[in-house]
């Protein structure tokens, strides 16, 4: 046998274990050898029929079907996966080469989380749920009805909705006969620690992972046809387990009206099918790879705060027109990937809950570990994020813990094993700052709790790294160190400080690890430094809600450093990407910070940013006083089908009215696009006028 038949064989049983819920090896270490296999046969001919790159599935079922076992009408491909953003440009490209004689219709894609869960088919006739089908080997799953009354969030009965209750676009105004939806069954991580909990207590093993107890749990066998301990036991079993569900594609497109799949997810969203939070739709490819890098990149986001298990991300071409153009191989379709990252994690001990002060006084709870190694890096410590993340996973001191690491986002805690039985112990958040002993509050409209003293030193070291790093005033040699020790020192109380810091070089260079050569590096930088970009300062002033985006277009917008400190929180909050409550944090800094700010000026020429030909110039609006949105304030939340952000409030201002970020008491109606935020709810709790966006084209167009 050559060394590419036995990795055909490896393949094959991998795949059997995997479809029985007891994965052999990971996914990164799959998806490697699969794409070796891939390689192999490349170069060596026309790979056999019956390979694991060629089948649908690993193994196929007989074509007699057996009892239990369900065709598909359409097969469930694999999903074809990518590791890097070279990858997932080349995937790209290559749809380019396939499309680039499809004239007309743009290419939109939608990116979606990818469930690390069990894929379902859902089949509903006539809005009555009636069968669940696993993916099985993709051709042929087992039917699994009996057991969906365990996935909470499945609704047995669809209702098409009323145009009095739902005007979003392109929704059904009845169900087809026959409507096939597909998704994935998950099991939430706080409900896996509950279910371990119960493990424990009984003297039985933990469960490793939410995916296995998943795919043993919707595979269980129907009580009805068991009988007395046996029937009990399962009964039992299924009392104790909890599985969700989110929908998150298409079966056959017979009697669907939508053209799309965005389209398809909001209607089945406005039918009552759970989908996959998150899920956002772009007009441009580079667009959806710029938002997967910002995922993937910025250790601060909600992938390390879901409650689920995910295993990358799913880039899928929007219509199913071009979805027909692009076509399928025989293994998985070429109009999606998955974009994934190596992830790896490792059981270990928490050993105690510690708080961080950051930069504008956020207190950050940080798990201090017992030292675990995760893919070659000893992890002794990972963020908690705030209080509300440590409430609901139910983190405590001296639990077992799960912490991952992927890609570049930090470690994080995903989920608790197991509380310890001798020393498991509720975090209490303290009252005061750990620093400064200055009582601590928690935000109005945030999960956040800070210290709110300006003096607090711990705040000041935090805002003076900031104001060193790269992406700020890149004073080289200002490390943590160094920061921690001219501010204990006394050294730098204030930003202005740091450049008075030469005139102390006798004081510095007592330091220690800080010589005479370290200094001269160090005030050369802080030299050099005056002269940078004003989009750069901006953002090194630390700004509460400004970050190096909004800098930017702060720079862009004003010009001048002078004419930013000048401006009035009204048109502040008109330019795009602002809004209302950064506006409100810009002014309020200002005015708080003024003197310190008229001190750090006189070391600089005044900050400027040199090139300003890109600068953004707001569109020149003409409003109509007598127009059919005269006197109103507007809010809009959600993507929206005909107008992109910047241009709807364009449009509201040519039509007199005006366009806010925040819901009050003032605003006169809510905009509402598909995937709507908190600002949804926020409208509905006072009682403010809802508007979808064909009834506001209807305003205007009549107006």
């Amino acid at each position: 046998m050559t060394n590419i038949d036995q990795l055909r064989d490896q393949l094959r049983e991998y795949d059997w274990l995997y479809r029985l819920g007891s994965p052999a090896i990971s996914d990164t270490e799959y998806d490697k050898l699969f794409n070796e296999l891939k390689r192999l046969e490349a170069e060596s001919g026309e790979p056999p029929a019956d390979s694991p790159t060629q089948l649908v599935g690993s193994n196929l079922f007989s074509p007699e079907l057996k009892q239990g076992e369900v065709a598909h009408s359409i097969p469930m491909l694999s999903i074809d996966n990518v590791y890097s953003t070279g990858e997932l440009l080349d995937f790209g490209n290559k749809v380019e080469r396939i499309l680039k004689d499809r004239s007309g219709e743009p290419c939109k894609w939608v990116v979606e989380l990818k469930i690390d869960g069990v894929s379902l088919s859902l089949i509903y006739e006539n809005g009555k749920l009636v069968r669940g089908v696993t993916r099985g080997n993709g051709l042929i799953g087992n039917d699994i009805t009996y057991n969906l009354d365990m996935v909470v969030d499945i609704p047995k009965q669809l209702h098409p909705p009323s145009s009095a209750v739902c005007r979003l676009p392109s929704v059904v105004s009845s169900l087809p006969s026959l409507l096939e939806v597909r998704g994935e069954v998950y099991m939430l991580n706080s409900d896996l620690t509950i279910l371990n909990e119960q493990q424990i207590a009984d003297g039985e093993d933990v469960y490793k992972n939410a995916r296995n107890v998943t795919s043993g749990t919707i595979s269980m066998k129907n009580p009805d046809e068991e009988k007395g301990k046996k029937r009990q036991k399962i009964l039992d079993e299924r009392k104790r387990r909890k599985l969700h569900f989110f929908a998150h594609s298409i079966g056959s497109e017979e009697g669907i009206t939508a053209q799309t799949h965005w389209d398809f997810l909001q209607e089945l969203k406005s039918c009552g099918i759970p989908l996959a939070p998150h899920t956002k739709r772009f007009d441009t490819f580079a667009d959806a790879v710029n938002y997967c890098e910002s995922l993937y990149g910025e250790e601060d986001n909600f992938l390390s705060e879901l409650d689920f298990e995910i295993d990358g991300l799913v880039l899928k071409a929007d219509s199913f027109a071009i979805r027909k153009a692009l076509g399928a191989t025989g293994h998985h379709p070429r109009w999606m990937t998955a974009y994934k990252v190596e992830k790896y994690e490792a059981e270990t001990k928490l050993l105690n809950i510690v708080v961080q002060v950051g930069k504008n006084g956020t207190i950050t709870p940080v798990a201090e570990l017992e030292p675990v190694d995760i893919a070659g890096t000893t992890v002794s410590r990972a963020s908690l994020h705030n209080a509300e993340e440590i409430e609901r996973k139910d983190i405590r001191i001296g639990d077992t813990v799960v912490v991952e690491k992927a890609g570049k986002i930090i470690p994080h805690v995903v989920r608790v094993v197991s509380h310890s039985k001798d020393d498991s112990r509720k975090f209490v958040f303290p009252a005061q700052c750990p620093a400064c002993n200055s009582p601590l509050s928690k935000d109005a409209d945030t999960v956040y709790i800070r210290c709110n003293n300006p003096q607090c030193t711990a705040r000041f070291k935090e805002k003076l790294r900031y104001f060193a790093n790269r992406n700020a005033m890149d004073i080289g040699g200002l490390g943590g160190y160094i920061a921690e020790k001219i501010v204990e020192t006394g050294l730098v109380r204030t930003l202005p400080d740091l450049y008075r810091l030469k005139d102390r070089k006798a004081e510095l260079t007592k330091i220690e690890r800080l010589g005479e050569k370290y200094a001269a590096r160090l005030f050369d930088s802080i030299e050099a430094s005056k002269n940078k970009e004003l989009r750069f300062f901006i953002n090194a002033l630390s700004i509460p809600n400004v970050g190096t985006s909004t800098a930017r277009d702060l720079a862009n917008y004003f010009g001048t450093f002078e004419k930013l400190r000048k401006a009035a929180e009204t048109e502040l909050a008109d330019i795009e990407n602002i809004g209302e409550i950064t506006a409100r944090s810009i002014v309020e800094f200002f005015r708080s910070e003024k003197e310190m700010l008229d001190e750090l000026l006189t070391f600089f020429n005044q900050p400027e940013a040199p090139d300003l030909s890109q600068k953004y110039e707001p569109a020149v609006i003409t409003a109509d006083k007598t127009g059919a949105l005269a006197g109103l304030t507007i809010v809009v939340t959600g993507a929206l089908v005909n107008f992109k952000r910047h241009e709807i409030e364009d449009v509201i201002a040519k039509h007199g009215g005006k366009a806010s970020s925040s819901v009050s008491a003032k605003t006169s109606f809510v905009l509402v696009g598909s995937d709507p935020g908190s600002k949804l709810a926020k409208a509905q709790k006072l009682g403010i006028r809802i508007v979808y966006e064909n009834e506001f084209r209807e305003m205007i167009e009549d107006g």
